[in-house]
């Protein structure tokens, strides 16, 4: 018998097969049901809405990032690097999420209603960098006229924004590339060099 947490991910694995092959229009719920071995009402059960599980698919992507990125703070290395490192982490996370990258932006495009709950999944990642920041500033390797909050906020809207160009638009860049350039814009804003 299978119980409520391994149903939860069925339909969430489902969904995103589903949301990868179809988008976010054409997908119905029905199908997701289908092909996760349930009844629509059980889908239900569990997603108030299709874009509650759109939702439950950002935060479980944020949740392995944010799960990533803790290990980082472990190693031997000073903040700057674990920075650099936590923003890799983030790319590399996001990047197995790149078939329904596309639809968590379309979702957060049209679905103004959700940016509130898209926003607060976001919170511990944002605490997360800020806390590091602040560490970096206590330190006296960071800049601490810098106010952490928002740069935190700046790092995770820069990568955001590097995410949407390689897996929705197709960068002719790589990944590579813009990190290269990430770590040298926050070298220079950081640590002022």
């Amino acid at each position: 018998m299978t119980g409520k947490t391994e149903r939860y991910q069925e339909i969430l694995t489902a969904a995103r097969t589903v949301l990868a092959e179809k988008g976010f229009d054409d997908t119905k719920v029905s199908e997701i049901a289908e092909m996760a071995g349930v009844a629509k009402g059980t889908f239900y059960i569990y997603f108030p809405s299709k874009l509650d599980l759109v939702l439950a698919l950002v935060r479980e992507m944020q949740g392995k990032i944010l799960s990533e990125a803790e290990k980082v703070i472990n190693l031997k290395a000073n903040h700057f690097e674990k920075l650099v490192q936590v923003i890799k982490t983030a790319f590399i996370v996001m990047e197995s999420y790149h078939d329904v990258f596309p639809i968590f932006n379309a979702v957060s495009a049209f679905k103004t209603d959700q940016w509130k709950a898209e926003k607060e999944i976001r919170i511990p990642y944002y605490n997360f960098l800020k806390t590091l920041i602040e560490n970096g500033q206590k330190s006296g390797e960071f800049n601490r006229k810098l106010n952490a909050e928002m740069t935190a906020v700046l790092i995770v809207g820069m990568v955001e924004h590097v995410a949407h160009d390689c897996f929705i638009y197709h960068s002719d860049y790589c990944i590579d590339d813009y990190l290269h350039t990430i770590d040298s814009l926050l070298r220079k804003a950081l640590k002022g060099r």
